[in-house]
This record gives structure tokens, C-alpha cells and sequence, in this order.
């Protein structure tokens, strides 16, 4: 054979090519799971424009979500067990509902709201989510400004809602999401400086519907969360002094409000124009309270009560000249979800409430992220409006979902902050750490 073919060599490798390098900028990422949650998440936000449509565009794109991954939605709803249950009880409370078939329409819904909701909670990391939120508030707010519908007497800017109280609270959305972002560090600028421009715009819109409930929330909200940003810079068991101290603090301050409440509530009616009665709600909570002692475990039927030809409900309206006979409610949490759900089902929404609220104050301390501080943020806001407001639960509703991810964020953040401790830093069990006593050398002394 010739030379050319017994000389086999391997080719020597080319030289690499120089290829130009990346742009920086604005790139497009997304995934199907992230486009469906905003789309959904979206309907619901713009219900007050859409409609019957915006339900309906949200069971879509929810729907396709839930099938998407049906095991990833059946173990999400196994998270969120306690949602669900509270969610099928309110769907069974059709059979000693005053109006059944009204009942069992909105149980249908406040369940598919929860497996809907599940389902985008399992897709979407605590930082997405938060990031749909912004833009979807973000986007409320704009259209709110460009729509320049005010109440017809003059008392409150509406936006594209249907009464400066609906603002307030899609602004009081606006205004905790818009800070979280801005306090995140680690986001990059093109999210940092529209939520600036954000936080304006829900605080203007805010101070321009004059809801005074809302206003104090918020308020109360930024002295929350300079208490955070405190508590944060402080070592645990420092931080552990700082609460307790806090807390004698607050039940010393309590003690004072209340032997002086008659005239710091004379006060506050004064500022903000409201009569004796916070513009009847006292009236309305005495009539919920005859309710509950009618129907103390059960109660009258998931959303049965303010209905048309309903007596008591027409009167009530009648009473305080709600001529649309809707929107309306008892102007409490507790009190206007026992008359309708009872004390059981009042009951099982009210544990996983708190228990996200617990989650999230204890993620935020451990954690100053986007998604830490909105959690926390707007969960103490709706134990605020407690008491003045219906904060949970409603089928179709942004808010119900946002307190399932408070839950279910808060829990992984938990569990996610134990696995990462040192070694040394977990207890040991106790057999092993008599097994350890029993290996140390002679001449050394044990474990302490």
C-alpha cells in the first residue's frame, strides 16, 4: 500500500471559531405553566371590566393548567388539603341552605377557584407568582387612572371598580407588591424601577378613592415593615429579646387605648368623617349576631344570606339605602362567615388563615426577598381589615389564591430552612447522643 494509506494520524482539531458574544439586554423567556397562570391570574384581576368573561377566560386557562400535569395538580391539592376542605364544605352547605341552588352554584366555584389555584401555586416558583402579581396589579392600576369614573356624589375616586372600597383594596394590592420588589436586591433593574413608578401610582389612586379603612391599613403596614427591616439586622437570639419585649410593649399600649378608647374613637370619627356607629357597622354586627345564635354550627348556607327577597337582607338595604341591593356586607370576617358557614366552617377556613400568616411573619424574618415581604405585607394587612372588612373567602377571587401560596410558600420556606442548618446545629436524638457518650475516650471529658 502506499504511504498515504498506512500513515493513518488522527487530524489534528481545529482551532476553535470565535463567536460573537452575547448581547445583553431584554431577552424573552417563558414556559406554558407561566403563560397560563398569568392568564389566569389576569382574568380574575380584570373580573370588573370582563365580567362574566373574565370567569370564564380564568376556568380556560386554568383548566389547561390542572390537565397539563394532572399528577403535579392531584399531589399540589394534597398540599392544600385544608383549602379544599374548607372549600367542599361550603359546597355541601347546599343541603340546609336557605337558597340551594345558590349555594351549590358558588361551592362549585370556590372549588374550582381552590384546585385552580393549587394548580398555579405548584407551577410557579415564590418569586413568579409574585412577579405575575405585579404586572396584573400594575396593570389594574393603570387602567383605573386612564378610566377617570368617580362616584356620583363626589366621595371617591372608582376607577374600574364598582366602589372606592373594591379600589382601596386592588390598590393596597399594588402598593405591597410594587415595595416587595423594590426592596429585593437581587432583581435586576428593569423590575426595580417600574415598581417605583408603581408604588406612586397605587398610592395616589389610593388617597384619591378616600377609603379610610384602607388607608390606615397601609399606614399600619409601613410600621410593620420597618419593624421587619429591624428585626432582620438583629441575631436570633436577640431578635427572640426584641419580640418579647415588643409584645409587654404592646399589651401595656393596649390597656392604655382601651381605658381611653371613647375619646381616641371620637377622635378618629372626627378625622374621617364617620358617625358613631362607623357608618352602621355596629347595627350590622348586633344583626349578625342574632343570626349566628339562630344557626350557631351550620349556619344559613354558603352565600345565602345577602339575597334578593332575603327579609332580613332587604331590609338591611332598605335600611342604609343600598339601592343596587348588592355589595354588601356585615363589615366583619368572623361574623359574616359564621352566619353563612357556621362556626365549623368558619373554623376551617380560619386555621389555615392564620397558620399562613404565622408562616409567612417567620419567613420574613429569616428571608428578605420579593417574595417573603409581599406574603408577609399582605397577610398582616387583611388581619388589619379584619374586623372592619370580609377579607376571606371568595370563589373567582385573586385574594384566595394569594393566601393558599402564603400557606404553601411559607411551609416549603420552613421546611427548606431546617434542611439547610449545619449538622452540628440539629438536635441529635437522644439514643444517639448517649451512644456518642458512650464511644468518648478515656481522659477526655463528654459532651457537656
Amino acid at each position: 500500500m502506499s504511504a498515504a494509506l498506512t500513515d493513518i494520524r488522527p487530524a489534528a482539531p481545529r482551532a476553535p471559531r470565535n463567536r460573537p458574544a452575547a448581547r445583553r439586554g431584554w431577552r424573552l423567556h417563558y414556559s406554558r405553566d407561566v403563560v397560563l397562570a398569568f392568564v389566569a391570574i389576569f382574568a380574575l384581576a380584570f373580573i370588573p371590566v370582563l365580567g362574566g368573561r373574565g370567569a370564564l377566560l380564568f376556568l380556560v386557562a386554568g383548566s389547561l393548567l390542572v390537565l397539563s400535569r394532572p399528577g403535579a395538580s392531584l399531589a399540589g391539592l394534597r398540599e392544600d388539603w385544608m383549602f379544599m376542605l374548607m372549600g367542599l364544605w361550603c359546597l355541601i352547605s347546599f343541603i340546609w341552605s336557605d337558597y340551594p341552588s345558590l349555594s351549590l352554584r358558588y361551592g362549585i366555584q370556590l372549588c374550582l377557584t381552590v384546585v385552580i389555584g393549587s394548580a398555579i401555586i405548584s407551577r410557579l416558583t415564590p418569586t413568579a407568582f409574585v412577579k405575575i402579581l405585579f404586572v396584573t396589579s400594575s396593570l389594574e392600576g393603570i387602567a383605573s387612572l386612564l378610566s377617570g369614573r368617580t362616584r356620583a356624589d363626589g366621595m371617591g375616586y372608582l376607577g374600574i371598580y364598582a366602589s372606592k372600597n373594591a379600589l382601596a383594596s386592588a390598590m393596597a394590592m399594588l402598593i405591597i407588591v410594587a415595595i416587595a420588589v423594590l426592596i429585593d436586591r437581587h432583581l435586576p433593574r428593569r423590575w426595580r424601577l417600574p415598581a417605583l413608578f408603581s408604588l406612586l401610582l397605587g398610592s395616589m389612586l389610593m388617597v384619591m378613592g378616600k377609603s379610610a379603612g384602607a388607608l390606615v391599613s397601609t399606614f399600619g403596614l409601613v410600621l410593620f415593615l420597618g419593624l421587619i427591616l429591624l428585626l432582620q439586622r438583629l441575631a436570633p437570639y436577640v431578635r427572640l429579646i426584641a419580640i418579647t419585649l415588643m409584645l409587654v410593649l404592646a399589651v401595656f399600649v393596649g390597656l392604655v387605648i382601651s381605658s381611653m378608647s371613647a375619646e381616641l374613637a371620637q377622635g378618629f370619627l372626627e378625622l374621617t368623617g364617620k358617625d358613631i356607629t362607623l357608618t352602621g357597622r355596629t347595627d350590622l354586627w348586633a344583626v349578625a349576631l342574632e343570626q349566628i345564635a339562630r344557626h350557631p354550627l351550620l349556619g344559613v348556607g354558603f352565600q345565602a344570606f345577602w339575597v334578593h327577597g332575603q327579609p332580613m337582607a332587604e331590609q338591611l338595604w332598605a335600611q342604609f339605602g343600598i339601592n343596587s341591593r348588592a355589595g354588601f356586607h356585615f363589615h366583619n370576617t368572623l361574623l359574616s362567615n359564621t352566619v353563612e358557614i357556621g362556626v365549623i366552617g368558619t373554623t376551617l377556613e380560619t386555621v389555615p388563615f392564620f397558620l399562613g400568616v404565622y408562616l409567612s411573619v417567620v419567613w420574613v424574618l429569616r428571608s428578605r426577598s420579593a417574595a417573603s415581604i409581599f406574603f408577609a405585607l399582605f397577610m398582616v394587612r387583611l388581619v388589619i381589615l379584619m374586623s372592619i372588612e370580609v377579607a376571606y373567602f371568595y370563589q373567582f377571587g385573586t385574594v384566595t389564591i394569594t393566601i393558599m401560596a402564603a400557606l404553601r410558600y411559607g411551609r416549603a420556606a420552613r421546611r427548606n430552612g431546617r434542611s439547610a442548618l449545619p449538622r452540628h446545629a440539629r438536635p441529635a436524638p437522644i439514643p444517639a447522643a448517649r451512644a456518642a457518650l458512650r464511644r468518648a475516650p478515656a481522659g477526655r471529658p463528654g459532651p457537656a
